[in-house]
């Protein structure tokens, strides 16, 4: 019984990265395209993904804790496929993840030195601007 619901909630957590790696290959294709409405709706969709992860993480931990030693090595063993499984999407997730971050990075260094280039290329302008006004040496009417 602890292992056919144990080896449920594996495969809906199989189901939720590979769901997980599909939203972040749309975040990818939002971040090329700078599209960041898309972009916001995407990152909702994927906190969703992550916080039912995250339930299901809890609630495989009541199961797992439930067990005693001997049962939980069987089921180790026999569920041994899931874990590889588990691991191997993790891994691309946290490829993919980081290959966004350094993009998101990359843009927001390009849009800071746009901005430094701008700000110097205005100050550059106030030297070439109005002169300053003369002030007549005599005061008064003539």
């Amino acid at each position: 019984m602890a292992e056919k619901m144990i080896k449920n909630l594996l495969e809906k957590k199989l189901v939720l990265l590979k769901k997980l790696k599909g939203h972040l290959q749309k975040q990818n294709k939002a971040v090329d395209e700078n599209d960041e409405r898309l972009l916001a709706q995407i990152l909702s969709a994927k906190e969703k993904v992550i916080e039912s992860l995250i339930k299901d993480d809890q609630d495989l931990d009541r199961q797992v804790a439930v067990l005693d030693d001997k049962n939980r090595i069987a089921i180790a063993n026999n569920l041994k496929e899931f874990e590889i499984q588990i691991e191997r999407e993790t891994e691309i997730i946290f490829e993919m993840e980081n290959d966004c971050e350094k993009k998101l990075m990359n843009e927001r260094f390009e849009l800071f030195e746009r901005m430094k280039s701008l700000k110097k290329g205005r100050t550059l302008l106030k030297g070439y601007g109005r002169s300053p006004r003369i002030k007549p040496k005599l005061k008064g009417s003539i």
